[in-house]
């Protein structure tokens, strides 16, 4: 799942694993508990951390025949990891869709536990560059209202 910051990623990862039995990768909160067991600073993850998280996905693969992560498609490694997980995976691109000033408000409302703190600015600055991202996608969720429960899921069953 792509999207800006703020779009729900997160909510529907967690709704999908729940309701579906798809694992869900959180992909910040599993960067943030490894800087902080590894002693690393933000800047020194390998490859924005996709590195970590392709070997995440990899993991739970050897197990089970379907992950969930996200991103939001702001950093210029996306393209090599989508390409990496296309060469050994079957991939759906999922976008979730939410006006940027929506995305904002969110950001800021919510708790930073599991979340990278960054100042409004990085905000509207990873939100814009993720608006930019254009993909094959095989599916596109407008999460403004927010979208339904049962929408997002009978969404997720129809590409699977």
């Amino acid at each position: 799942m792509i999207g800006a910051k703020g779009s729900g990623k997160t909510y529907i990862g967690n709704l999908l694993e729940n309701k579906l039995g798809i694992h869900f990768i959180r992909v910040e909160q599993r960067l943030i508990e490894h800087i902080q067991s590894t002693n690393l600073e933000n800047d020194h993850l390998p490859n924005d951390g996709y590195d970590l998280e392709l070997n995440w996905i990899e993991e739970i693969l050897q197990k089970s025949d379907e992950v969930i992560s996200e991103a939001t498609g702001s950093s210029r490694y996306l393209p090599e990891f989508i390409d990496r997980l296309k060469a050994n995976y079957e991939l759906r691109l999922v976008r979730i869709s939410c006006p940027l000033d929506i995305c904002f408000n969110r950001t800021r409302e919510r708790a930073q536990d599991h979340q990278f703190r960054v100042t409004d600015e990085s905000i509207s600055s990873i939100n814009a560059a993720t608006d930019k991202v254009r993909l094959d996608w095989s599916l596109v969720i407008d999460n403004a209202d927010p979208a339904l429960d049962t929408s997002i899921i009978e969404a997720f069953n129809g590409i699977r």
